[in-house]
C-alpha cells in the first residue's frame, strides 16, 4: 500500500542526519513538505533540506536549541511561518549521549543536560507545535533501546531520558485522543548513523552485533519506515504505542 501524504506538513527536530534525515526524506517521498530541524550543524541540515527538495517538496530550515521552551517555540514559530498551518506532522527525534559518562564521575550539569537534550526537548517541542496541530495530527517520538534495557557503558542518563520519552508518549496519545492527535514512538536498537560513529568504538559495535539474533546492525532508512507508518492511515487506530526496531535484540 503506498502511503500518500500529499499536501500534509511535517516537522522533523534532529533531521541533518542519521534517523532524523532518514524520516525528513521519507515523509517528502511521501509527499509532504518538510520543516528541517538542526541545532548546529548546518551543512548537514542543508543536505536533507536538498534531498527533501529532489522530491518536489518544499524545505524550510529551522535552527533552534528545544532545551527550554523559549527556543522551542522560536523553533517552531519560525517553522509555522515558513510552512504555514495547521502542521501535520510531528516528529521528535532531536537527542544525543553526549558523553559516555559512568555514575561516579558524572555531575549534576551532565545529567541535567542529557535529560533536557533527550526528555525535555520532546516535552518543549509538543508543548509549542500544540496549537498548530490540526485535528488528526501525529506525533512520533524517538525513544530507544536502551529505555528497555538501561542502555549501554556510560548511558545511564541516557537510557533514563528515553525511558521518560516512552511514559510522556502514553500520557501525550490519552490527553490528546479528544482531538483525535494520535503520539507514538519507536525505540531504535543499535543503528547505523553518526551516533554510533561518535560513540561506540568498532569493538563495541561488534559485541553489539553478535548480541543481535538477525545478526547485523539497523539502518536509519528502517526507523524512517516505522515513522512513516506510523504517520500513515494504516496506523489510524495505534496510539500511545512503541515500536521496538532492533532485529531482536530486545523483546518482551
Amino acid at each position: 500500500m503506498e502511503i500518500d501524504l500529499s499536501g500534509q506538513r511535517a516537522i522533523v527536530t534532529g533531521a541533518s542526519t542519521g534517523i532524523g534525515r532518514a524520516t525528513a526524506i521519507a515523509l517528502a517521498e511521501a509527499g509532504a513538505d518538510v520543516a528541517v530541524h538542526y541545532g548546529s550543524s548546518r551543512k548537514e541540515a542543508e543536505e536533507t533540506a536538498r534531498a527533501v527538495e529532489s522530491h518536489g517538496r518544499r524545505a524550510v530550515l529551522v535552527q533552534g536549541n528545544f532545551r527550554d521552551g523559549v527556543g522551542a517555540g522560536k523553533a517552531v514559530e519560525g517553522a509555522v511561518m515558513a510552512l504555514g498551518a495547521p502542521v501535520d506532522i510531528l516528529v521528535n527525534n532531536a537527542g544525543s549521549l553526549i558523553a559516555r559518562t559512568p555514575l561516579e564521575d558524572m555531575d549534576a550539569e551532565l545529567w541535567q543536560e542529557v535529560i533536557a537534550l533527550n526528555l525535555s526537548s520532546v516535552f518543549f517541542a509538543t508543548k509549542a507545535a500544540l496549537s498548530h496541530l490540526g485535528q488528526g495530527a501525529r506525533i512520533v517520538n524517538v525513544s530507544s533501546i536502551s529505555a528497555r534495557n538501561g542502555g549501554g557503558p556510560g548511558a545511564v542518563a541516557y537510557a533514563t531520558a528515553k525511558g521518560g520519552v516512552m511514559t510522556l508518549t502514553r500520557g501525550l496519545a490519552k490527553e490528546l485522543a479528544p482531538r483525535n492527535i494520535r503520539v507514538n514512538a519507536i525505540a531504535p536498537g543499535v543503528i547505523e548513523t553518526p551516533f554510533h560513529d561518535r560513540f561506540s568504538t568498532p569493538e563495541m559495535l561488534e559485541t553489539f552485533r553478535k548480541s543481535i539474533p538477525l545478526g547485523r546492525l539497523g539502518t536509519a532508512q528502517e526507523c524512517a519506515d516505522a515513522i512513516l507508518y506510523l504517520v500513515s492511515p494504516m496506523a489510524s487506530y495505534v496510539t500511545g504505542q512503541t515500536i521496538d526496531i532492533n532485529g531482536g535484540q530486545w523483546f518482551a
